[in-house]
């Protein structure tokens, strides 16, 4: 994968030594290369700037920004494509010819010869900018699920955009400021709902869309138009022609053929095997895939209830893979330097901690490793998918008992071990009376309400003066519920949800930038077009089966995987953040949330914060999560602010 930069604008916003600036500031996505190509004409100009991890034809026939023959068209672009072969069938209609084996070579002339219709085409994760110098167009373009980033934010006359938020900054191409809105929603949620950003004025291209830009000519002024060409869910109930059985059949063929094509490469491959379903059935595929050496590398925590490393070692044995262990201790500088800004923008999620130091590891051996990023949302792999359908039985309950069940729940004491049962009943009882997207919302939310607002006291008032209400974060997921059960049952309209936001602007956040902060290119199989589109058309109880998640993967892998990895109880890959707080991590408390420092920061009620942290290490509330949520703002804005 790469790095792209550059803009498109009636004229030249930035220099371009402020584009390379800019450009640079993404290094670690492509240490193996750098490119630029800037061009003016009447009423236009375009810089396009890339950084380049070399992974499909090593040589410089890969060198980006890549030009047409004839000088017209030029590409930047950050991506895998699959299904090449018949990429170049394709493109054998049209007599094209290519000078060597890069997808970028191969996505110029597609572009060239099918504009934008050849988006619907491709089977791989991608996020580009085309140029077309005869029409004066810029088009911006991102891959369905949003695997890879690009940013982007409109300059008068013009749209500037980049793979990271800090290229932007760091070229110039938009000033920073924090954006208020999207801080709250983080506070509730761990990431930042797009198409928002962390940062004002700056927006996620939406996965499944292209943006164009086009220069005046004719017009008065330049136009900017943003087109869905793709979104990932059925707009309506399937009944499955296979059986369960055929299905799961099925699967196992078509995984094969996912991991197969996401095993070419001119440098090493490895697998992240964390021992849970997902990743097991990436190792059993690439094995039947005929690849007889692989590396295998996962974490494990001294915090006993944490770690799952002895179910990741139990398929390494099962499949005789070479297996890579990284034990991870936190340390201070380590998370806060090279993590942070790998994370490019606040990010809350803890489990980017553990993957960090995976990602090091395992950049020592490969470059290349397949994850198991998708699983969960394509098969009903969360609990708040087992809650949903519990929450529809609860809601038949009187009030009367659905209030004495919070209150009971809200007694129970605290504990800091691994989700604990305090934890998730107490989320459960608050959520689970709500109408589906509420409830959906407040599964998912790990700083309720009352809480949020007394925390977020001063954003308020900043809101306030700026003459802005705080938005609740729960209307991003109330475009994907209300629909009736006649068109989309409640369990579809979930994973509607979860594919379309909870995914893109979380799970593969979080992969992305993780990974190529350590220059490593994460795939991620289960995302294969073909893949996806067949699951999601499949039946509820295909999926989830009483208390069974991913019931389909289960019968799949049958009697392929060790009994007691199959069967064993979900956790999820969580950390142990409450336990790391008041430990290695506490002088980073100490320093950043420090009264005086959250003070200055002028976002939260300073005594709240102090009462959160007194509560924490004294093991009367959890609040891990808004303290290292806290804890990523504040080292943004020492970095920006």
């Amino acid at each position: 994968m790469c790095g792209v930069i550059g803009y498109a604008a009636e004229r030249a916003p930035i220099s371009q030594e402020a584009l390379i600036k800019g450009r640079d500031a993404m290094r670690a996505r492509g240490p193996d290369g750098a490119g630029l190509w800037c061009e003016e004409g009447e009423g236009w100009a375009v810089g396009l700037g890339h950084r380049r991890l070399a992974i499909r034809d090593l040589s410089d026939a890969g060198h980006q920004p890549m030009l047409s023959p004839c000088g017209r068209y030029a590409l930047s672009y950050n991506g895998e494509l699959y299904e090449e072969e018949r990429l170049r069938r394709r493109l054998a209609n049209y007599g094209v010819q290519l000078n060597g084996h890069s997808d970028t070579e191969l996505l110029l002339h597609l572009l060239i010869h099918e504009g934008v219709s050849a988006l619907e085409h491709l089977n791989g994760v991608f996020a580009f900018a085309f140029w077309d110098q005869t029409n004066a167009q810029l088009t911006l373009a991102r891959d369905r699920f949003g695997v890879k980033p690009l940013f982007v934010c409109e300059r008068e006359g013009g749209v500037g955009f980049a793979s990271e938020v800090k290229g932007l900054l760091s070229a110039g191409l938009t000033p920073f400021q924090l954006n208020l809105q999207a801080h709250a929603d983080l506070l509730a949620l761990t990431y930042t709902p797009g198409p928002k950003s962390a940062v004002e004025g700056v927006e996620q291209l939406p996965p499944g869309c292209y943006l164009t830009w086009r220069a005046p000519q004719e017009r008065a002024s330049s136009e900017l138009v943003l087109e869905r060409y793709w979104a990932p869910f059925v707009a309506e109930r399937h009944s499955s022609p296979m059986s369960l059985d055929d299905a799961a059949a099925w699967l196992r063929a078509d995984l094969t053929r996912a991991v197969s094509e996401r095993l070419v490469s001119d440098v090493p491959v490895g697998v992240f095997l964390s021992g849970g379903l997902d990743s097991t059935g990436l190792v059993y595929a690439a094995k039947e895939a005929g690849l007889e050496e692989l590396n295998t590398f996962t974490v494990r925590f001294e915090e006993r209830s944490y770690d799952e490393s002895h179910f990741a070692r139990r398929v390494a044995e099962h499949f005789k893979t070479t297996h890579h262990e990284e034990l991870v201790r936190p340390e201070p500088a380590e998370v806060f330097g090279p993590l942070m800004e790998a994370l490019d923008t606040p990010f809350a999620d803890s489990s980017a901690v553990p993957l960090w130091y995976l990602c090091k590891s395992a950049r020592e051996r490969v470059t290349v490793v397949l994850g198991g990023d998708g699983g969960d949302e394509l098969l009903a792999g969360y609990a708040t998918h087992v809650a949903g359908q519990a929450a529809r039985l609860y809601r038949r309950l009187p009030p009367s008992i659905t209030r004495l069940g919070e209150r009971l729940a809200a007694s129970l004491p605290v504990r800091h071990g691994k989700v604990s049962l305090d934890l998730k009943l107490k989320q459960f009882t608050r959520a689970a009376a709500l109408p589906p997207a509420e409830a959906h919302f407040r599964f998912k939310e790990f700083l309720h309400e009352e809480q949020r607002l007394a925390l977020l006291a001063p954003t308020l008032e900043r809101l306030r003066d700026e003459g802005r209400p705080l938005l609740s974060p729960a209307r991003h997921m109330s475009p994907f519920f209300g629909a009736s059960e006649d068109t989309q049952t409640l369990l579809e309209q979930t994973l509607t949800c979860d594919q379309r936001l909870y995914l893109p602007d979380n799970i593969l956040v979080k992969g992305d930038r993780v990974s190529m902060g350590c220059s490593l290119e994460l795939r991620v199989p289960y995302l294969d077009v073909h893949l996806a589109t067949t699951l999601n058309s499949l039946p509820d109880s295909f999926k989830l089966r009483r208390l069974n998640v991913k019931w389909l993967l289960k019968r799949a892998l049958l009697g392929r995987v060790p009994h007691e990895v199959l069967w064993r109880k979900k956790q999820g890959f969580n950390v142990p953040m409450a336990q790391w707080l008041t430990g290695p991590l506490k002088p980073l408390c100490d320093e950043l949330l420090s009264e005086e420092a959250v003070r200055r920061a002028g976002l939260w009620s300073p005594e709240v914060v102090t009462q959160m942290r007194r509560e924490h290490e004294g093991h009367v509330k959890d609040h891990s999560r808004p303290l290292w949520a806290m804890l990523c703002v504040m080292a943004y804005l020492v970095r920006w602010g």
